[in-house]
């Protein structure tokens, strides 16, 4: 199950006519666990870093996503790094610049969404 979603998330990341280039950083697939980190480049040369952890439930125990234009400058991170607990929806949030917003639990597929829109698309 864990390897079946890691591959689905791989066939999204490189299916976007906005992605450059995909790079596989690190990939465990476990019993009961599994994690896996990867990037993209965007046509504009802007970078998205994902990492996602999850257990034999698909449930997220831990991720980030991680968007930084061509100069390596966050523009945005979605993560649930508990360092936040003022936030609402703690501990998922977004960091956009220097701001923090409480945030629902996304999807990688609701990140890159959210990034290809961002670019016009």
């Amino acid at each position: 199950m864990i390897q079946a979603y890691f591959i689905f998330l791989k066939n999204i990341a490189s299916a976007s006519h906005l992605v450059r280039e995909f790079r596989l950083l690190r990939e465990f697939i476990g019993v009961s666990r599994g994690f896996i980190r990867f990037a993209v480049k965007f046509i504009d040369d802007s970078e998205l870093h994902v990492f996602e952890h999850v257990d034999s439930a698909l449930h997220k125990t831990d991720y980030s996503y991680h968007w930084q234009d061509r100069e390596k400058n966050m523009i945005a991170r979605w993560d649930n790094s508990p360092h936040h607990p003022e936030v609402e929806t703690f501990p998922h949030h977004m960091h956009i610049r220097e701001t923090v917003r409480a945030i629902k639990e996304p999807t990688f597929l609701d990140v890159l969404k959210k990034i290809e829109s961002s670019m016009g698309d």
